[in-house]
């Protein structure tokens, strides 16, 4: 399945916590800015990117169309 890149930069938040900035989308942690030595170094959680001062959300272009939420369910228990 080919997933699409969507701008969520205006939908996120920073919080500083113990020096470091922690982003969030609702409640939902996206990832985290670091200062080091070498400058700002940017940690997405999976899922998302940064590129180019923006923020991006891989996403299902047709979430209706999902097929099944697991994997190898041939014996049943799912």
């Amino acid at each position: 399945m080919d997933l699409i890149k969507v701008d969520v930069t205006s939908q996120v938040n920073g919080r500083m916590e113990n020096g470091i900035m922690n982003l969030y989308m609702g409640k939902a942690s996206v990832g985290k800015i670091i200062e080091t030595n070498q400058g700002l170094q940017h940690e997405m959680a999976e899922g998302y990117t940064f590129q180019e001062d923006k923020i991006y959300r891989f996403q299902n272009p047709h979430p209706e169309k999902v097929k099944s939420y697991v994997d190898s369910c041939e014996e049943g228990w799912c």
